[in-house]
């Protein structure tokens, strides 16, 4: 009956040996947490190559944590990105996104130009293709963090005042 409480506390966990308390007092693995509570929507691959930990290494970590709640893992763009245990789920895709080069790239490019630029006009100047430029607007725009705005003809991106 002990036993059960403490598993339903995640003090302890089955089939670990470890505790709760011990849990980050391995190097590697304290390094791979603080790396996802500092880059919320991070993904596999990134975590092994700016850490320089070898893949089956990341993978062991990840597990652990996950097994004792101190992360949870969400499926974004076929990715599985990792976040604190704490962090609103519901803004996942949004963290995934903004942590990406391309997301931060339209964000600042816009945040540089704030007279408004047209999909193809990002396209061109950030040498990206239509379709990302399109994905990408299409989920900042979810999150209100660019306004669309029909002028004359054209659809023109800017980025919302309260972002900046």
């Amino acid at each position: 009956e002990i036993l059960r409480s403490l598993v339903k506390k995640k003090i302890i966990v089955e089939g670990s040996k470890l505790s709760i308390d011990e849990i980050l007092n391995n190097e590697k693995r304290k390094i791979i947490y603080q790396f996802i509570l500092n880059n919320p929507g991070t993904y596999f691959y990134k975590i092994v190559t700016q850490l320089g930990i070898s893949n089956h290494v990341v993978v062991w970590h990840l597990k652990m944590l996950l097994k004792f709640d101190l992360i949870q893992v969400e499926k974004v763009e076929n990715h599985d990105v990792y976040f604190d245990s704490n962090f609103n789920i519901k803004k996942s895709k949004f963290a995934y996104i903004t942590s990406q080069e391309k997301g931060k790239k339209i964000i600042e490019y816009l945040r540089q130009n704030d007279f408004g630029l047209s999909k193809s006009q990002l396209s061109k100047e950030l040498k990206m293709h239509p379709n990302t430029i399109s994905k990408y607007l299409k989920i900042l725009e979810q999150f209100n963090v660019v306004i669309k705005k029909k002028v004359s003809k054209r659809v023109i991106y800017f980025l919302n005042e309260s972002y900046l």
